[in-house]
């Protein structure tokens, strides 16, 4: 019998965000070498805009072939980033949002995802707002050992 996750829901107003991010598609857990594609984009006087990493998954993997599932890899960035091909700007509105933190091993992503949608938002008596969730880490895995990884889901929510 495996072990059943509990995870704690924040609900909490957020400002509006702004990421500069590169289409992916494959499995979610592929999404790697886009970061360190994106990352080498990056020209050095434009790092002071960069506020962090995060992912959109834009499909749910118990319904799109794994092959098929499509993503960004993003870094948030403050206004006076500049974007430019072949990165793609995308906007999350200010609002409500559902925060989820994760601590551990980004292979605890998937449950985290399945009890987000499967738990809590049934029982929640919340609206989801027509964009997907996204993922914000928190740390650089790079220095970071995998069970002190934290990361943000972030579900945005109507109202």
């Amino acid at each position: 019998m495996g072990v059943k996750m509990a995870f704690e829901i924040e609900l909490t107003h957020l400002p509006s965000v702004r990421l500069a991010g590169l289409p992916h598609k494959g499995p979610y857990p592929t999404i790697g070498p886009i970061f360190q594609e994106l990352a080498g984009l990056i020209p050095e006087p434009s790092w002071v805009e960069v506020e962090g990493a995060a992912m959109i998954g834009h499909d749910d993997p118990r319904e799109v072939a794994p092959e098929e599932l499509r993503s960004h890899a993003c870094f948030l960035v403050g206004e006076g980033f500049a974007m430019f091909p072949p990165l793609e700007e995308i906007r999350y509105p200010a609002g409500n949002y559902a925060v989820m933190r994760v601590k551990g091993p980004y292979s605890l992503l998937p449950e985290a995802y399945r009890w987000l949608s499967e738990e809590w938002f049934p029982a929640s008596g919340q609206r989801h707002r027509d964009l997907p969730a996204y993922e914000v880490y928190l740390n650089d895995p790079a220095n970071t050992k995998p069970e002190d990884l934290l990361t943000e889901i972030r579900l945005p929510l109507k109202g």
